[in-house]
């Protein structure tokens, strides 16, 4: 058993091994995608590469054949055969009906006729079509006031990610509360959603730069869509009414001494002139 066991596992270490299907993390619907098969025949010679979507194989390409590219009709996947090869498969304007699993099977010709596939996702999004749209419950802030602002994201799938900043600083998560709105679609897949993000935390004594808070909400779809949108707010100044009667509340006593020098000044004045007469 040992000495057929070593030429056993070599006549296999120099065949066909390491498949590997290399798909996107994400593609924006009616673009073209690439997926790519990744394999190495060692000593042997390709037979045969066939593409799956789930369990249905919808491309085949064969180099002994001519022409040596096959495509089996599946609802939404549109093969482009100029580009596509033993390598790879190109789809075109693809949709979010093709998302799912996706398998590459390589096969070896004669003497060795092994198979191995290599396995993979594909994530298709419909980003939102706008930008956010950020409301703030008013334009000037004291220290200690509660600052909330209202951000709403347009539909998307899969929905957005909304993240919050102020003056550039993230806003803690216990401070934002984000709701799904207009959802649609029986998956993850497939479901489509809006939301509006609430924003609600106190406005700290530093926070203001300069006079202002500049408040900021975005919304992230994978790394293929960003779109953020701010507003700027000012620092609330104390009145000049109030500052005044503030300054003459403090300095009571003083004032008061001040008053009673001017009336007693002014009731000498008036007996002396009436002494005069």
């Amino acid at each position: 058993m040992l000495e057929w066991s070593q030429p056993y596992m070599s006549l296999w270490a120099a065949g066909l091994r390491e498949v590997h299907l290399q798909t996107p993390l994400a593609v924006k619907a009616g673009t073209t995608v690439t997926l790519r098969c990744n394999y190495d025949l060692q000593d042997d010679t390709l037979y045969t590469v066939k593409w799956y979507k789930g369990r249905s194989e919808f491309f085949r390409f064969t180099p002994k054949e001519l022409p040596n590219t096959q495509v089996f009709p599946l609802n939404g996947i549109s093969v482009d055969v100029h580009t596509s090869d033993r390598n790879q498969v190109v789809l075109n304007n693809v949709q979010v009906a093709i998302s799912g699993k996706y398998r590459c099977e390589v096969s070896a010709d004669a003497p060795s006729f092994q198979t191995l596939f290599g396995s993979g996702s594909l994530r298709v999004v419909e980003p939102p079509v706008v930008s956010p749209a950020l409301q703030v419950d008013k334009l000037r802030y004291s220290p200690s006031d509660r600052l909330r602002a209202n951000c709403s994201v347009p539909s998307s799938l899969p929905p957005a990610n909304v993240t919050w900043t102020v003056n550039g600083a993230p806003v803690p998560n216990h401070s934002v509360t984000t709701t799904p709105t207009n959802c649609t679609g029986t998956s993850s897949l497939t479901t489509r959603c809006g939301a509006v993000s609430l924003l609600d935390m106190e406005v700290q004594g530093g926070s203001f730069h300069l006079g202002s808070l500049r408040i900021e909400c975005a919304a992230h779809v994978w790394t293929l869509y960003h779109a953020a949108v701010h507003r700027d707010v000012g620092e609330e100044k104390p009145r000049l009414g109030a500052s005044v009667l503030g300054n003459r509340d403090s300095a009571g006593p003083s004032l008061s001494v001040n008053w009673w020098c001017s009336f007693i000044c002014v009731a000498a004045a008036v007996l002396l002139g009436a002494h005069h007469r």
